[in-house]
């Protein structure tokens, strides 16, 4: 049974490239529409969304140990460490980030 599917799916993908490649229809042309555009701007706005807030919870997270450290509740060190362990977290995300787009 999962062999017919895949004969299936195999036929039809042959199909569609089959036909897109009848009538002209290239990935350039799906970018002139502008649908490719749009998406890229959508998926950087998204982007733009998630840093800034994950930006702001390091900020309120500091400020917290801050605050703790200034009343005595927990050491200066542990400040000390929150700052490196945001470090580490931010430097890895920008990692990622030069990653993706150098293998795009």
């Amino acid at each position: 049974m999962n062999m017919k599917l895949k004969e299936i799916f195999n036929a039809q993908r042959k199909n569609i490239t089959v036909a897109a490649v009848l009538t002209g229809v290239g990935s350039s042309a799906f970018a002139q529409i502008g649908g490719l555009t749009k998406a890229q701007s959508t998926a950087s706005a998204i982007q733009t969304g998630i840093f800034s807030l994950v930006g702001v919870i390091a900020i309120i997270y500091l400020i917290y140990l801050g605050v703790m450290a200034f009343t005595e509740k927990k050491s200066w060190s542990d400040f000390g460490w929150g700052v490196v362990y945001i470090s580490v977290v931010g430097a890895a995300v920008a990692l990622a980030t030069w990653a993706w787009t150098l293998f795009q």
